[in-house]
């Protein structure tokens, strides 16, 4: 396979990037967007006084959605003026972005849904702070990670709320590619998953990590969960009535004995890339089983946020500090 990697040296800590339209937008803890184009032009724009905490991406609209400690939830379009969605004083912790055009956001214990082409935003309040959002693929649930599980809040109709219950502290949040599954990260070093339909008694544990999972993705065929937060890459089996629910996961080793931090499935692919504690980032491919180098460690730090452009084509990841890459990865 041939590739191509460009890199991106922002100048202060990265939190996060996301594929926009025909480039990759990396967010920086100084309150800047850095737009990579693929053609290698490299654009710079100040959205918030303090820090970005989060960012979003609409890769078919090209829409960026920050949420800053400056108290504002903000939208951009790569040739567009920022639009303020959001000016209060408590940080924005979360934001989220539907491929559907819906954006939602977080600060303190309130959600604001903001539907597509909707003015004003919907609000809804948990029972405590909200860590993580995701909208479900399936276009039914906006889902926070909080204190306790899961809550998600009905598309369709806002003010149908549904609380998947798992007593301690829950930091991340998705949902398979069918819909029928939300699986949380939590401080325990697990991951906890509800069958949505039956959440009281289909749920269950899945641990065995030496750190926290924060980051997983399912791949192309919805068949097994990626996930990050151990030494080997961890796929947990989610074909089935009940997924994973009493199930084992199956593990696929590197030479090098490195801590995962973060990983993404490579859409209309077999392959999974991850980025580790050391800046470098792998792909593995699960029909050889071999991992193949992407990109090798750097003194910028942890890889903490991974992935891919809706073709498959493009591989982007930042560094905590402030080194960012575009991989071209070709047609596949």
């Amino acid at each position: 396979m041939s590739m191509t990697l460009k890199t991106l040296e922002a100048g202060a800590p990265l939190t996060g990037g996301g594929f926009a339209g025909r480039a990759y937008a990396v967010a920086d803890g100084d309150g800047h967007v850095h737009v990579c184009g693929f053609d290698g032009s490299v654009a710079a724009r100040k959205l918030h006084e303090g820090a970005i905490l989060a960012v979003a991406t609409d890769e078919k609209s090209g829409a960026i959605i920050t949420a800053g400690d400056d108290g504002k939830a903000i939208r951009i379009r790569p040739d567009g003026e920022p639009e303020t969605l959001h000016d209060g004083r408590k940080w924005v912790d979360t934001v989220a972005a539907s491929p559907r055009g819906h954006v939602a956001w977080s600060a303190g214990k309130t959600i604001y849904l903001l539907p597509k082409g909707a003015d004003n935003p919907v609000e809804a309040s948990a029972a405590s702070s909200i860590s993580a959002l995701s909208f479900s693929p399936d276009g039914k649930w906006l889902g926070a990670a909080v204190y306790g599980g899961a809550f998600l809040i009905r598309l369709s109709k806002p003010s149908e709320t549904a609380m998947l219950s798992w007593q301690g502290a829950h930091n991340a949040i998705g949902f398979s590619p069918d819909g029928r599954f939300c699986v949380t990260s939590m401080l325990e070093n697990a991951l906890h998953v509800w069958r949505i339909d039956k959440p009281e008694e289909k749920h269950g544990k899945m641990g065995g990590y030496p750190a926290k999972p924060v980051s997983y993705d399912w791949t192309a065929d919805g068949r097994y969960l990626a996930t990050a937060g151990a030494e080997v890459l961890v796929l947990w089996p989610f074909f089935g009535a009940d997924g994973p629910i009493g199930q084992q996961a199956g593990v696929f080793s590197r030479e090098q004995d490195l801590l995962s931090r973060t990983v993404a499935a490579r859409p209309n692919s077999q392959q999974i890339a991850i980025g580790y504690v050391d800046g470098s980032v792998a792909l593995f491919d699960r029909k050889t089983q071999q991992f193949m180098d992407i990109a090798t460690e750097h003194e910028a730090g942890a890889v903490n946020a991974l992935s891919f452009s809706a073709d498959g084509r493009w591989l982007g990841f930042t560094r905590e500090r402030g080194v960012a890459g575009l991989a071209d990865l070709g047609k596949g």
